[in-house]
């Protein structure tokens, strides 16, 4: 039977997406002067997982890269080699290749770039810096040595003919291959040239099959002996422990396993149980983690964790391992070798420790279409609105002669919101989503100013609508960028300055009332106020006289306005800021900016939490019904005559506590086509606005509601000063509006 494989390419994609992404941070967490062993460990089990999923579902060139990856990983877990940042950078190097592609692979594509071979060059040269030049060259000069393989046919994989044919053209790469198996159906024998060794032939063999269950054998020994070698299998060592894997032991099982070697390999990575298995697996082996179907043999995985530091067990135990696990022989518990017992007790782990430092949790999620769950949101949307509109019929009714309808609407008022919230928080997502790839930005960005910077993240697991998620990257990036490049200064000029030479930044996110607040800041020169009013200037930007820091600060967001003495691929071309506001805006969000000359810049950014529901208040213009969103109103009060002013060049105001703020006439900015009535018989709505306060001058008051965001872009057009539309309960649409957009329509 033959398997299809590219049903499982979306699992291998998904995981391999995921490895790398664990694997590029704790790159960056690495500390190259005490680096963690544990650290080592898991950027191997990232590496090897991958390797295995690629040489499963046939992408080669990802498992060349990852190959030689490992080798040079493995050194460092062995602690044969120290970590250094040459290294770290050529992991972080590898890992884009990586990317690259696992991406031109999801496009059915084949990736080429020179970046491969040089990357592949470059982690061989620090897998082997520590050897005379005479050593690494030995390997390459080897002669060839012919080997010959003897198998039945069912022993690889499912046993198809495609399989063999697979293997047959994988180990053609090693060198020249004949198949010599003659007219016999039930014997394969192949014979290789290759100046590869026995490892890497036995490596490919793993992918498919049990290694040990292969013939192998050294043409040329057996030619010159006159014998068959006695070992035909990889030979158990010290770090090969106990462990039964996919296939039947073999005849020597009973012996290796008393001896404490390593009779199997498991089939699959990262299974329920197999944590342990992970820090010492060998190359080439598990297929791919987290496989669909693991759980099933969890509770098998867990009981067969045979030593102190690994266990791959996911079938039935052999006979006679209980009694060997319970009475080691002195043999087995004497079979280590010098290099294992020179290692620091600190790195040795007891099967306690390890379970102390990653427990064995059983995890059940699925995975779901994003279109499947906008589908349900829009549902939940729609219920909303049927809610509404049944609650306008019945506020006519009589409380007391309808109760039970009364408590029927009530009931699923309650039901539908908090259906709305369990929905919404499916689409719900960490922001650690955005903000994790951010510590290789300030490290890449950095290195290439010449500039030390450190990032501290503040506030990870807050949530944001999956949606938001993906489109707050750029903006962010080039703010955190922007800070690097504009805001924090070289070391010389921190240190003459009395501050550090490393500077900071921090991104933070919290929830604050109904939305997300996301913040970046740091600790550099800060904005230069007149640098920014002179820029202004030259630009013909008007802007009066004396203003306040706020207003100058606002500046930064004008289009093709930069500050930058010189033009670089990270800033100075004036394209950044204005698209960072544009795309906050149009995610109904809005950005401040405070900054403090010699001490820094912060960067605010406000969000709501979803773009599919928010709580908005109900007003009136005339005939009209507009929708204000809660988050932006701070308070509503009856005016008096006294606090209407007009001011040459800004136009009407209205003071407020004594401030002065634009007053905003939603009959002037929507041009009702009615008189104004009396402003003193309108209501005063007191709003945050990017640029400050506001007051938005309205007829009435009518209601707090929750309300679906129907997009009129998509079903109209782009209506300025309008951020969105919602169905009310009544059946007409009210549209939700924009206090950024409106405060600078009222002073056209």
């Amino acid at each position: 039977m033959t398997i299809d494989m590219s049903q499982f390419y979306q699992v291998f994609f998904e995981e391999a997406g995921e490895n790398l992404t664990a694997m590029e941070s704790l790159l960056l967490e690495l500390d190259v002067e005490a680096a963690d062993l544990e650290t080592l460990n898991a950027i191997f089990r990232a590496a090897h997982s991958i390797k295995g999923g690629a040489g499963t579902f046939g992408f080669s060139d990802m498992a060349e890269v990852t190959h030689v990856l490992e080798t040079l990983l493995d050194r460092l877990r062995k602690q044969e080699l120290t970590p250094t940042v040459d290294m770290v950078d050529a992991f972080l190097q590898a890992g884009d290749v990586l990317k690259s592609q696992l991406q031109a692979h999801q496009e059915g594509e084949e990736y080429e770039d020179s970046r491969v071979a040089e990357v592949c060059a470059l982690l061989e040269h620090l897998a082997h810096a520590d050897e005379p030049t005479a050593a690494v060259a030995a390997p390459l000069a080897a002669a060839p040595t012919r080997w010959r393989l003897a198998f039945a046919p069912q022993q690889i994989g499912q046993g198809a003919a495609t399989e063999r044919q697979a293997l047959f053209a994988s180990l053609a790469e090693l060198g020249q291959i004949q198949d010599q198996s003659g007219d016999t159906a039930t014997r394969c024998i192949w014979q290789i040239t290759t100046a590869s060794g026995r490892e890497a032939i036995e490596e490919l063999l793993a992918f498919v099959c049990d290694p040990r269950q292969i013939e192998l054998e050294n043409v040329e020994l057996e030619a010159a002996s006159g014998q068959r070698p006695a070992v035909t299998a990889p030979m158990p060592s010290a770090e090969t422990e106990t462990a039964y894997g996919f296939f039947e032991p073999v005849p020597a099982t009973a012996n290796t396993a008393a001896s404490g070697a390593d009779p199997g390999y498991g089939f699959f990575d990262d299974a329920p149980g197999a944590e342990a298995t992970q820090d010492h697996e060998q190359t080439g082996y598990g297929l791919f983690g987290g496989s669909p179907g693991m759980t099933q043999v969890a509770a098998v995985a867990q009981q067969a964790q045979l030593d102190n530091k690994r266990g791959y067990g996911f079938f039935k135990d052999l006979s006679g391992y209980n009694e060997v696990a319970a009475n080691p022989s002195p043999t087995a518990a004497s079979a280590t070798t010098p290099a294992a017992s020179a290692r620091p007790a600190a790195n040795r782990s007891t099967p306690a420790d390890a379970a102390n430092k990653r427990p064995a949790t059983a995890e059940s999620s699925i995975r779901v279409s994003v279109e499947k769950v906008d589908q349900l949101i829009n549902l939940v949307g729609e219920l909303v609105i049927t809610h509404a509109m049944l609650a306008d019929s019945a506020a006519g009714l009589d409380p007391v002669v309808h109760e039970r309808i009364m408590g029927g609407l009530s009931n699923l008022e309650r039901n539908s919101r908090d259906l709305q919230e369990a929905v919404m928080s499916i689409r719900m997502m960490p922001i650690s989503f955005v903000f994790n790839r951010f510590p290789r930005v300030v490290r890449d960005t950095a290195a290439t100013l010449g500039k030390k910077v450190t990032l501290k993240l503040i506030g990870e697991d807050t949530e944001l609508d999956k949606g938001l998620i993906e489109r707050m990257a750029d903006p962010l990036n080039h703010l955190v960028r922007n800070s690097i490049d504009h805001g924090i200064e070289r070391p010389e000029v921190r240190q003459a300055a009395g501050k550090s030479e490393t500077g900071e930044i921090v991104l933070r996110a919290s929830h604050r009332g109904g939305s997300v607040v996301v913040e970046v800041s740091d600790d550099g020169a800060g904005l230069n106020r007149e640098k920014l009013l002179a820029k202004a200037a030259k630009q013909g930007i008007p802007m009066p006289d004396n203003p306040p820091d706020k207003e100058v600060w606002q500046l930064i967001f004008h289009a093709g306005f930069s500050t930058a003495e010189r033009v670089t691929d990270i800033s100075g071309r004036g394209v950044g800021m204005d698209v960072v506001r544009r795309n906050i805006e149009e995610m109904n969000g809005r950005v401040e900016v405070d900054s403090t000359a010699g001490r820094g810049t912060h960067i605010t950014i406000r969000l709501p939490l979803t773009l599919a529901i928010l709580d908005g208040l109900s007003v009136r213009m005339g005939s009209e019904m507009f929708i204000l969103p809660l988050t932006v109103i701070q308070e509503s009060i009856q005016p008096h005559p006294e606090q209407f002013k007009t001011v040459v060049g800004k136009g009407r105001i209205a003071q407020i506590n004594d401030e002065y703020l634009p007053l905003v006439s939603l009959h002037d900015v929507f041009n009702s086509g009615q008189p104004e009535p009396d402003p003193i018989a309108g209501i005063l709505v007191i709003v945050e606005t990017n640029e400050g306060r506001a007051a938005v001058l309205v007829d009435e008051l009518v209601a707090q509601h929750q309300v679906v965001i129907k997009s009129l872009e998509t079903n109209y057009r782009k209506v300025e000063g309008v951020s969105g539309a919602t169905i009310m309960g009544d059946g007409r649409v009210a549209l939700i509006l924009d206090v950024d957009a409106l405060v600078r329509l009222s002073r056209r």
